[in-house]
């Protein structure tokens, strides 16, 4: 079983469609607020599953519940905190987490893209155009880049998301 913990944003809800075409009806989805995030993770820490896997996705989590996590995958969980702020890149010291703000190219990531390469990596998901096309509108909407590149078929997604 897993559990996605993730924004509720357009990046957010991103990663909660590739998650369910990762792992299906096997994925428990949860939107939040940055303010949400880590009473969330709390709960999560308190039932001590260790049969559940914990991603956490474009939201970071205080310094306690950092140190709860690397606790939690040394005695047998398993995490993965996947972002792209700045703001978080101190947690790239653990090996749970994977923080990228831009790619090699110089393009700007967002938490979508980097799980997207996560899953593809991971054999969990098989890379379509369709779903490389949904990510990088996810990524130009998240970035603003969509102003930049005129791209209003990225700001359509986004408002269509939220109606």
């Amino acid at each position: 079983m897993y559990r996605l913990l993730t924004h509720n944003d357009l990046d957010g809800l991103g990663c909660g469609i590739l998650a369910r075409l990762a792992f299906g009806e096997e994925v428990h989805v949860q939107y939040n607020s940055v303010a949400g995030l880590n009473p969330q993770v709390e709960m999560f820490l308190a039932k001590e599953d260790k049969e559940e896997t914990l991603f956490i996705t474009d939201l970071s989590v205080n310094e306690q519940n950092e140190k709860k996590l690397n606790d939690y995958v040394q005695h047998g969980g398993e995490v993965y905190l996947i972002d792209h702020h700045k703001s978080s890149l101190h947690l790239n010291e653990y090996s749970w987490a994977a923080v990228e703000v831009e790619q090699a190219n110089g393009n700007l990531t967002c938490a979508t893209s980097l799980f997207y390469k996560f899953l593809i990596e991971k054999g969990l998901l098989h890379a379509k155009k369709s779903l490389e096309q949904f990510v990088e509108l996810v990524r130009q909407m998240d970035t603003w880049e969509w102003e930049k590149n005129g791209n209003l078929t990225a700001k359509r997604l986004n408002d269509l998301f939220f109606l």
